[in-house]
């Protein structure tokens, strides 16, 4: 007779189980993961590392360009004051909805009551899923940070100053970048204008603001905010009362924390009258530049930063928009069209097709904060914000081991 061993089977060792579990949580979203984190010391360990968050990170960033997904904040105001040219009663209920291309509602992702109202809201900054707004948030982690008051402003109320949010590529940490008035130039009569910095850094550390070593050598636009890509801020500059006019962007390296200028493109016009905006799509800085009092055959071009090279800088008008309305870019979505935002309506722009189709009504959206809750009430809605959505674990703050 023959007999023969049952053989065992070999297990498996800790390093390839952690690697499964590695596999597995990676392509988790954020809310499992927050869940997940609690559910054993080892998966804790796991999800906070920071080689994972950046691993995640940019796992939701390429699935972000296979299926977009939108931000979508609506500002209502608490109370209408007749007669003013912007409204100063701003509701303090921030309220994140997440939006996908073909969807008929958005989901609450995230919401926040805060004291008081504001006198004014501007458009959002947003790099790696955090998102500046009066406080820093992460919508997805739903952390939030308030930032410090700052006395430096002279002029405080007068005028909604721009600023600017991102990650500083040598350290990791994610900064803001805010302007401010300095007291009245005695000789001139000039309000210069200075520049002062927030990092979100270690958790034992305590957030404030600090002065640039150098001021901006030109003014920046009030009311725009800046935007943010390779480790830089870049502005409009506010050429109103500037003789000659600077054909140019400012850019901040956020590594140095120095000032430069990025010219622009050649044909660009500028001047008075002239509209352009700024943002980014695919990890790119775009201009677009916007019809203001034109004819109609002068379209919207959007010009994309190659080589920034300060007065050598390079632009390439890569789209050509036929419309004779100004409009805001948003995303480059995966046929390569063009999603715009114009007039409370989400668009389509086909560059090959030259169509322009609308895919969301902004003022008819259901917005959703809870599975079984009614659609809530936009009373007095002034605006919506609409920004990129990219899941993201990014702590706001780094928490000392």
């Amino acid at each position: 007779m023959k007999t023969c061993k049952k053989q065992r089977r070999k297990a498996p060792t800790p390093e390839l189980l952690n690697e499964l579990v590695w596999e597995i949580l990676i392509r988790l979203p954020v809310e499992s993961l927050l869940r997940f984190k609690h559910a054993s010391k080892a998966w804790h360990a796991i999800i906070s590392d920071p080689w994972f968050i950046q691993s995640h990170l940019q796992l939701s960033a390429s699935r972000w360009e296979e299926r977009p997904s939108l931000l979508i904040t609506p500002h209502c105001l608490d109370r209408v004051i007749k007669g003013e040219n912007w409204p100063t009663t701003f509701s303090s209920s921030i309220f994140f909805y997440r939006w996908q291309q073909g969807a008929s509602e958005a989901r609450l992702v995230h919401g926040r009551e805060l004291d008081g109202e504001f006198s004014s809201v501007c458009y959002f900054a947003h790099c790696d899923g955090l998102v500046l707004v009066p406080t820093d948030t992460n919508s997805s982690t739903r952390d939030v940070v308030t930032l410090p008051e700052s006395s430096r402003n002279v002029l405080p109320g007068r005028v909604n100053l721009s600023v600017g949010f991102g990650r500083d590529p040598r350290t990791g940490m994610y900064k803001v970048v805010r302007s401010f008035f300095r007291p009245r130039d005695r000789k001139t009569g000039i309000f210069n204008m200075g520049m002062e910095v927030c990092t979100l850094g270690d958790g034992g550390r305590r957030h404030c603001w600090t002065e640039t070593a150098a001021d901006p050598p030109y003014p920046v636009e009030a009311w725009v905010t800046a935007q943010s890509v390779k480790g830089a801020v870049y502005w409009t500059i506010d050429i109103s009362h500037l003789k000659p006019r600077p054909h140019s962007l400012l850019r901040f390296g956020l590594e140095d924390e120095a000032f430069r200028m990025t010219n622009l493109p050649d044909s660009l016009a500028t001047g008075d009258g002239v509209f352009f905006n700024l943002n980014v799509m695919r990890g790119e800085l775009c201009l677009t530049d916007n019809p203001v009092g034109e004819p109609d055959d002068h379209p919207v071009m959007i010009w994309i930063l190659v080589e920034d090279n300060g007065p050598r800088s390079v632009w390439e008008p890569r789209y050509k928009l036929n419309l004779t309305v100004p409009c805001q870019p948003l995303s480059i979505l995966p046929d390569g069209a063009v999603l715009i935002s114009l007039f409370d309506k989400l668009r389509r722009y086909g560059p090959q097709s030259k169509e322009l189709t609308v895919v969301c009504e902004l003022d008819s959206l259901r917005f959703r904060r809870a599975s079984r809750s009614r659609r809530p009430a936009l009373k007095n809605l002034h605006f919506f914000n609409v920004i990129p959505y990219t899941e993201s674990l990014v702590p706001l703050v780094v928490r000392s081991s």
